[in-house]
């Protein structure tokens, strides 16, 4: 088994990569969001058709969320903002860079475009002053024979306002989601949407341009896929591949919001909308709160916007193109009303607002086909490492990892008990077999930082820069992370 070099990283008990499960009864689970109020109202314009694609961007004035209004005939979109200091208290700021008379206050920042559009601060200290902002998106822009193409095409700005279009990323994808890229470790690594498995066409598990003869057939019934490609410039790209599950399920997934997390930034997050579509009516469907509108959508758009469904999973990979996904969701729709378990829900906003406490602020723009409805911003807090843990229940379970190196003498611990909950940690050798008998003190309560040493009040100093493993003892706890100072 390989020695995992700690060092002083963060790391999360997502999966089993610290875990030595052969030793260790504690189980791995994924967490989910807890739903707040709606803190703000889109209503104004084509926000009461419907709204996609929400984006977080985080710069030295606050926060600024990018988003997409549809026009009624749902043949285009504009692109549109709002900001927030605290990502509570949200409102448009009156650009009137296009001409939109209909609105109250003109906030659009990009016209006229026919599908998803995602913004970024370009952290790469090399970037020209007029590129700090970047969006990128699909156009379908006419060749040489006045044939219209899709390509992933960048937007530039200095401001996060004034966008003007440059160049063109890849014409290899159907791009019709939030396609996403960042800076990360000297590259830029970009997400994007494609299919695989398309019915009669042979070519399509490579990664051939989607524009050729034959690429549009039977789309729906074909696996909407991730792929991710890289650059050292923004503007020359490797060739796109396929991101693979280490589950080896194989189902469709419509947007892939992947960010590298703050707090550990060699790990990727990811937090894809699950699509899921039934293909007949069924009588549940007849008692579901929102039954009108799925017929309307059916009746007016196509029979698969009033049947299908989605919902939010979360995954994570520190290699970027192999991912660790829970199956179980992150986001559902929630209860029943007239408005959701529609095509559109869960849909989260790209990117996190810390909220200064334990938590960090996610979003969603819902009642996605409740046309003529203002469009609330519900807003979510997830736990700082908490979108899954290992735990115990009320019995007594182990947790034992695979061998690490570590520096530092503290052990810093995210947790949390009950009254009745516990943790305890000791140190075994390679080999797992205790170094001492020496154990931790009793570690219980809820914190993102609780500072451990044995019982004796002696650190972990003495085990520092060799191979060892940690045993925790635990009842009724959760385990989110640690990391060594």
């Amino acid at each position: 088994m390989n020695t995992i070099y700690l060092g002083k990283k963060r790391e999360m008990f997502w999966d089993s990569y610290l875990v030595d499960t052969s030793k260790t009864n504690a189980f791995l689970r994924s967490m989910e969001p807890t739903q707040k109020e709606p803190c703000f109202f889109f209503d104004q314009g084509a926000e009461m058709k419907t709204i996609s694609y929400p984006c977080i961007v985080k710069d030295d004035k606050g926060y600024k969320m990018y988003y997409l209004p549809w026009y009624d005939d749902c043949s285009k979109v504009y692109l549109a903002v709002v900001e927030s200091k605290d990502g509570i208290h949200w409102s448009r700021p009156n650009l009137n860079i296009f001409n939109h008379p209909e609105l109250e206050r003109n906030n659009v920042v990009i016209d006229h475009l026919p599908d998803g559009c995602f913004v970024f601060y370009d952290t790469n200290p090399a970037c020209p002053a007029e590129e700090k902002y970047k969006a990128i998106g699909m156009l379908r822009l006419p060749d040489e024979e006045g044939k219209l193409k899709r390509a992933l095409w960048c937007f530039v700005s200095p401001d996060g306002y004034h966008f003007t279009r440059s160049h063109i990323l890849t014409k290899a994808g159907y791009f019709d989601s939030l396609n996403t890229a960042h800076w990360e470790d000297g590259r830029y690594v970009c997400y994007f949407r494609n299919f695989h498995n398309i019915k009669d066409v042979p070519w399509s598990d490579g990664i051939d341009d989607i524009n050729r003869p034959g690429a549009y057939k039977n789309l729906n019934e074909a696996i909407r896929d991730i792929r991710v490609m890289y650059s050292e410039d923004f503007r020359t790209w490797t060739e796109p591949k396929r991101i693979s599950f280490y589950d080896g399920k194989d189902y469709p997934l419509y947007t892939n919001n992947i960010i590298p997390y703050e707090r550990a930034p060699h790990i990727l997050v990811g937090f894809p909308t699950r699509y899921c579509e039934r293909k007949e009516w069924t009588p549940n469907n007849d008692q579901i709160g929102s039954r009108a509108v799925k017929i309307d959508s059916m009746e007016n758009h196509e029979k698969r916007s009033g049947l299908a469904v989605t919902d939010c999973i979360f995954m994570h990979s520190r290699d970027t193109e192999n991912w660790n996904r829970f199956n179980e969701a992150f986001m559902t729709p929630g209860y029943e009303h007239e408005h959701n378990w529609i095509y559109g829900d869960c849909y989260p906003a790209y990117g996190f607002v810390d909220s200064g406490k334990e938590n960090y602020y996610m979003y969603t723009i819902d009642w996605h086909r409740s046309f003529g409805y203002p469009k609330p911003m519900n807003l979510y807090e997830i736990r700082k490492d908490g979108f899954a843990c290992y735990m115990a229940d009320g019995e007594e379970r182990i947790l034992v990892t695979n061998p690490l190196i570590f520096e530092g003498k503290e052990l810093h611990l995210n947790f949390k008990t009950s009254a009745y909950g516990y943790i305890y940690i000791d140190v075994l050798d390679e080999d797992g077999n205790p170094l001492s008998e020496k154990e931790s003190f009793e570690v219980f309560g809820d914190t993102l930082d609780r500072t451990i040493c044995f019982a004796d009040g002696s650190d972990f100093s003495a085990y520092e820069k060799q191979p060892v493993r940690l045993r925790f003892r635990m009842r009724d706890a959760k385990i989110f992370s640690l990391k060594f100072e």
